[in-house]
Order: structure tokens, then sequence, then C-alpha cells
């Protein structure tokens, strides 16, 4: 489940931008209960924002939506909804 492009294309750019990035919550859980997952939620020590529009810039720019209060931001991705917080 974790050989989606998605993940390249994030780990990738943490490695481009100095900051680690993991992947968390639900999506975790529904590989070990071997069900289907839509929902991808990264936790990143640094900025989620700066990787979020990066990874965003090298799938081809889908909306990003930024909550800067938060700090997190998000994109929907061929069906996937990905979260960086």
């Amino acid at each position: 489940m974790l050989d989606h492009k998605i993940f390249k294309i994030v780990s990738e750019t943490a490695k481009e931008l100095n900051v680690r990035a993991f992947v968390i919550g639900g999506y975790v859980r529904d590989i070990y209960l071997k069900r289907p997952s839509k929902d991808i939620d990264i936790v990143v020590e640094g900025k989620g924002i700066d990787l979020a529009l990066a990874t965003a810039k090298k799938l081809g720019n889908p909306k990003v939506s930024v909550f800067k209060s938060f700090g997190t931001a998000a994109f929907k991705y061929k069906g996937l909804d990905v979260e960086f917080v």
C-alpha cells in the first residue's frame, strides 16, 4: 500500500527540503487491517506547509489548501486526500 507514487514524491521532496516526514493515522491503521484508504496524513519534522506546496508542485500543482494558523496544508490527488502537519 506504500508503493503509490505519492509516497515516493513526498519522500524525495522531504529529502530535498531536509526534513523528515512520516505517514500516520488512519492510513497506517488501514494497512494493518488490509482495507483500502484514501486519506493520507503526513507529519513533518519541520514545516508541513512547505512540504505540501513543494510536493504539489511536483504532482502538477493540485490546489493546496493552507491553514496557516494550524501550520497544516492539504490537497487532493487522484482520489486521495493528502494532509501535511
